[in-house]
């Protein structure tokens, strides 16, 4: 879900590869539908995607209000366009508090998972430390790694 991914013919993008996508050489009229681990593993680790996990991480900490619940709400209705059942919002919170403790505990750098340069630091939020900001992204990760979010339907 890029803006801009730079093609060449004879050597396609890796992460396009992962989602079937056709060979530069020739044209398609309907692409294959597939859903393999790869591209669970591709939308976990693919510097984009990790890239839009941050930038929601950040809108949702500037702009989802001040509680967590908000918060949740907030991002969820941003990726998946509906708010979240009562069971997915305690699932989520769960990740939220579980990765806040990880950090908390030193198991996770804040910085190295809030940021892509963690030596340029940025002006944070408002009330929004670093360690809720990487927690967030954790929790981003997974939102836009769900079905409902990468597969139309």
């Amino acid at each position: 879900r890029a803006l801009y991914t730079f093609r060449y013919r004879s050597t396609p993008y890796p992460m396009l590869q992962a989602f079937d996508a056709p060979n530069g050489d020739f044209s398609c009229v309907r692409r294959a539908r597939s859903n393999t681990p790869i591209q669970a593993l591709t939308t976990l680790n693919e510097t984009v995607f990790l890239e839009a996990a941050r930038a929601l991480a950040l809108k949702t900490a500037r702009e989802g209000g001040a509680t967590d619940a908000s918060r949740l709400d907030f991002a969820f209705s941003r990726v998946l366009a509906r708010r979240p059942t009562a069971r997915e919002s305690a699932e989520l919170i769960g990740l939220l508090n579980r990765q806040r403790g990880r950090i908390a505990a030193g198991e996770l750098n804040p910085w190295n998972l809030a940021t892509s340069d963690p030596d340029k630091p940025f002006v944070l939020p408002k009330g929004v430390r670093m360690d809720d900001l990487a927690a967030w992204t954790a929790v981003a990760r997974v939102l836009l790694n769900l079905d409902e979010a990468i597969t139309k339907e």
